[in-house]
C-alpha cells in the first residue's frame, strides 16, 4: 500500500477527524500533496454542489476544474513554505450573477513533522463582498454628492449661506453675492444683521430661538436689504445644522428673490379680481374637457355655481346637436391654435338655450407644453335677436322694394301702353280723317277723268273736222291759233289729262296705304299679308328714303320669301316695322352729316328687308342696315321704356319698348338684334303663323286695357 493510501485509510478510520470536519461551521476538506481528496465534510459537498458524490481519492482539478487554476499556485506555495494562505476568487453563480469565494489553505503534518498535505477551507463570501462594494459605492456616492452639492450651492441662483448660532456668517455662495451685492470676502465673518432692515431686526432673534429648539423655518417671506441700501422681497428656508453628537451648532439658510413672484401674484390678484367681476363667463379646462375654474360671470350665464361646475365635463353645456363642436375645438387647441369669436349655442342649467360667442386660447406650462385652455363666453342673445329682427326687416324691405319695383314696372308698361294707345288712336283718327277728306275730292276727280277725256276727244274731233272743212279760217282765228300753239296743245292735252290721272291714282294709293297702315277698322287679329304691311310702311317713309341735296337715295333691297298669310294685329305689327325702319334711316343719316356727297355715293346707304319661313309654323322678318351700329351699353338698354340716344324732341324712348311688347307679348314671338359699331345693325322678328288661343286671349286683354 502506498503512503497516500495509508494516509487516506487512516483518515477514513479515524472517527475523530470525521467528527471534527463535520462540526466545523464552514466547508472543509483534507487533501494530500498531489491535491487529491482524503476527507471532506458534508458541508463541503453541499455548498460546492457535490452532494451525493464520492470524491475521495479524486484530484481537485478533476472535481473542480473551474477552481483549479487559482488554487494550484497557492497550493504548491503552502506545501513548500509550510505557511497558511488566504485568497479570493470570483465565480459565476447558478443564477448567472457574479459570486465570490474565499479559500483558506493550512498545511497539515504527519507524526514525523512532515507536511503531508493541505487542509482546504471554502467559504462563500458573496454577501460580505457585496456589502463591502455597496459600502464603497455609498462612500463614493456620498463624496460625489458632496462635490455636486458644493457645485450646486455655488452655481445656484438662490442665496445659500451658513451662520453660527450667534448669527455670524461662515459661508457665502455666488447666489448670495448676486442677491445681496456683498462678495464672500465682505460677508463672511459679518453678522447677518447687515442684511436686515431696522424695522425687521427682531426677526433674527426669533429665528435663532426656533433653530435652537431644532425647528426649521420654512418659506418665511420677509424683506432684506442689499449692499446698496435697496430692499428686496425674499423667501427664507433655514435649517439647524448638528454635529456628530446631534448638538445644534449652526444654521444653513436659503434665500430666494421673490420680487418677480410678488409682482406676478399682485398681477394675478388683479387679474383674478377682473375675472371674478367680469360679466362674461371666464372658464378654464383641461385638454380632456374637464372644468377647473368658473367665475361669477359663468354662474350668471349658465346657472351653475362654481362648486357644481368645477370637475364636471364641459360637454354638460353643449346641446346634443352641437356635441361634435367640442372635440373639434380641442383638436385646434392641441395644435396651439386659437378659436376667435366662434358663435354657437349652449345649454343652461334649466335646459334653456342661449346664443354665445366663444374665444378660446390654449394654456401652456413653463416648458411650452399645452396643458389646458381658457375660454371666454359672451351672451349674444340680444344681438342675435336684433340681427334676426334686422334680417326680417331687410327681407320685408327687399320684398317691398321688389313689389314696388314690379308695380313701377307695371306702371311704366301701363303708361307706355296708354301713351301708345292714345298715340295710335290719335294717329289712326288723324290718318282716317285725312284719308277721308282727301279721298272724297280724289274720288270726285278720279270719277270725272273718263267723261272729261271723252269730252276732250269730242272737241278735238270737232276741231279736226273744222280744220278739214275750213282750211283757211279768218285771220283773227289764225293769229289766235299761232299764239296758243294749237298744234302742240292738241298733242299735249291728252298727255296732260293722262298725267293728272296718274297723280290722282298715286294719291288714291297713298290714302289706301295710310288706311292699311293704321288698320283702325281691324282691331281683331286677322290673317294678313306681311309683305303688304312692309310695303305700306316703305311708302309712308318714301319721303325719307328718296335722294336729297346732301345725300343720294337710300337703297331698299327686298328679298321676300313666299310666305303664307300670318295671323296678327296688322296695325301694331306695321308700327314695329315703322319703328325699326325709321331707326335704320336715322342710323344711316347720322354718319352722313360728316361725309361728302361723293363719299356717300361710293358707299351707298342700304336697308335690306328679308322674309323667310324658319319653321313650318314660324316666319321671320330681318331688317338690316349698314349704318353706324350700336355699342354694347346701348344694346343692353335698347328696350327699356323711355331710353333713347336721340336729342330732345326727336325721340321719346318708347318705340323699341313698345315694339318688343307687341312682338313678344301680343304675338308670342321674339325680337332680337345684333349690332357691330361701324358696320351696321340687324333686327330679327320671329312670329308664329297661327296664334295660340292663350296668346290671342292675353293680347286681347292687353288691347282692351
Amino acid at each position: 500500500m502506498s503512503q497516500n493510501s495509508h494516509i487516506q485509510s487512516e483518515f477514513q478510520q479515524d472517527d475523530l477527524y470525521c467528527s471534527f470536519l463535520e462540526h466545523l461551521p464552514i466547508a472543509a476538506a483534507i487533501l494530500d500533496r498531489e491535491m487529491k481528496y482524503l476527507l471532506t465534510s458534508q458541508r463541503w459537498l453541499s455548498e460546492l454542489g457535490l452532494e451525493g458524490q464520492d470524491i475521495i481519492g479524486r484530484s481537485h482539478s478533476e472535481v473542480f476544474p473551474q477552481f483549479y487554476e487559482p488554487l494550484a499556485e497557492a497550493y504548491q506555495y503552502c506545501l513548500m513554505a509550510a505557511v497558511g494562505l488566504c485568497l479570493e476568487e470570483q465565480f459565476q453563480q447558478i443564477d448567472g450573477l457574479t459570486g465570490w469565494r474565499q479559500w483558506m489553505l493550512h498545511p497539515w503534518y504527519s507524526s514525523a513533522g512532515v507536511v503531508n498535505g493541505v487542509i482546504l477551507v471554502s467559504e462563500d463570501v458573496t454577501q460580505r463582498k457585496q456589502a463591502e462594494l455597496a459600502l464603497r459605492q455609498e462612500h463614493k456616492q456620498a463624496e460625489e454628492a458632496m462635490f455636486r452639492l458644493a457645485a450646486i450651492v455655488e452655481s445656484s441662483e438662490d442665496a445659500i449661506m451658513s451662520k453660527t448660532l450667534e448669527s455670524i456668517i461662515v459661508s457665502w455662495n455666488h447666489g448670495s453675492e448676486a442677491l445681496f451685492g456683498y462678495t464672500a470676502q465682505e460677508a463672511i465673518g459679518q453678522c447677518v444683521t447687515i442684511l436686515i432692515p431696522g424695522d425687521r431686526i427682531n426677526e433674527e432673534a426669533q429665528i435663532i430661538e426656533k433653530l435652537k429648539r431644532g425647528e426649521r423655518v420654512e418659506h418665511f417671506e420677509t424683506v432684506r436689504q442689499r449692499k446698496d441700501g435697496s430692499l428686496i422681497d425674499i423667501s427664507l428656508s433655514i435649517s439647524p445644522v448638528k454635529d456628530a453628537t446631534g448638538k445644534i451648532i449652526a444654521a444653513s439658510t436659503i434665500a430666494r428673490d421673490i420680487g418677480a413672484r410678488k409682482q406676478a401674484e399682485e398681477a394675478m390678484s388683479r387679474l383674478a379680481a377682473i375675472v371674478e367681476s367680469s360679466e362674461d363667463a371666464i372658464i378654464s379646462k383641461t385638454l380632456d374637457g374637464v372644468i377647473i375654474s368658473w367665475n361669477r360671470g359663468a354662474e350668471t350665464l349658465f346657472g351653475y355655481t362654481a362648486q357644481e361646475a368645477i370637475g364636471q365635463p364641459m360637454v354638460m353645456l353643449v346641446p346634443s346637436d352641437r356635441i361634435n363642436e367640442e372635440p373639434q375645438i380641442l383638436e385646434k387647441l392641441k395644435r396651439g391654435e386659437r378659436v376667435d369669436h366662434f358663435e354657437t349655442v349652449r345649454q343652461r342649467k334649466d335646459g334653456s338655450l342661449i346664443d354665445i360667442s366663444l374665444t378660446i386660447s390654449p394654456v401652456k406650462d413653463s416648458t411650452g407644453k399645452i396643458i389646458g385652455a381658457s375660454k371666454i363666453a359672451r351672451d349674444i342673445s340680444i344681438r342675435k335677436q336684433a340681427e334676426a329682427a334686422l334680417q326680417e326687416s331687410e327681407v320685408q324691405l327687399r320684398q317691398k322694394a321688389a313689389d314696388l319695383e314690379t308695380t313701377l314696372l307695371e306702371l311704366k308698361r301701363t303708361q307706355t301702353q296708354l301713351v301708345q294707345n292714345e298715340k295710335m288712336s290719335s294717329l289712326g283718327q288723324l290718318v282716317a280723317g285725312i284719308a277721308h277728306e282727301i279721298n272724297n275730292p280724289v274720288n270726285f276727280i278720279y270719277a270725272n277723268f273718263n267723261p272729261a277725256n271723252e269730252y276732250i276727244q269730242d272737241l278735238l274731233g270737232l276741231l279736226q273736222l273744222y280744220q278739214q272743212h275750213y282750211p283757211n279760217p279768218a285771220p283773227e282765228i289764225q293769229n289766235k291759233s299761232k299764239k296758243i300753239d294749237l298744234d302742240f296743245l292738241v298733242k299735249d292735252l291728252p298727255k296732260l289729262l293722262s298725267s293728272m290721272e296718274v297723280g290722282a291714282d298715286r294719291i288714291k294709293k297713298i290714302v289706301l296705304s295710310l288706311r292699311n297702315f293704321s288698320r283702325m277698322d281691324e282691331a281683331d287679329m286677322k290673317a294678313v299679308n306681311i309683305h303688304e304691311g312692309i310695303d305700306n310702311t316703305l311708302m309712308i317713309l318714301q319721303n325719307r328714303l328718296k335722294a336729297k341735296q346732301d345725300r343720294p337715295e337710300i337703297e331698299v333691297i327686298k328679298q321676300y320669301d313666299n310666305l303664307p298669310l300670318v295671323e296678327c294685329y296688322a296695325g301694331q305689327l306695321n308700327q314695329v316695322f315703322m319703328n325699326i325702319i325709321s331707326n335704320a334711316i336715322d342710323a344711316l343719316e347720322d354718319p352722313d352729316q360728316s361725309r361728302t356727297f361723293g363719299e356717300i355715293k361710293r358707299q351707298s346707304c342700304q336697308i335690306r328687308i328679308c322674309t323667310e319661313m324658319v319653321s313650318s309654323d314660324r316666319v321671320q322678318i330681318r331688317i338690316l342696315d349698314n349704318g353706324c351700329g350700336m355699342p354694347e351699353s346701348v344694346q343692353k338698354r335698347l328696350c327699356d321704356p323711355f331710353f333713347t340716344t336721340k336729342p330732345v324732341g326727336k325721340g321719346t324712348g318708347l318705340g323699341m319698348s313698345i315694339s318688343y311688347q307687341i312682338v313678344t307679348e301680343k304675338h308670342g314671338g321674339s325680337l332680337s338684334w345684333n349690332s357691330i359699331p361701324g358696320q351696321g345693325t340687324e333686327f330679327a322678328i320671329a312670329i308664329p303663323i297661327r296664334q295660340s288661343k292663350q296668346t290671342a286671349c292675353k293680347a286681347g286683354e292687353t288691347h282692351l286695357s
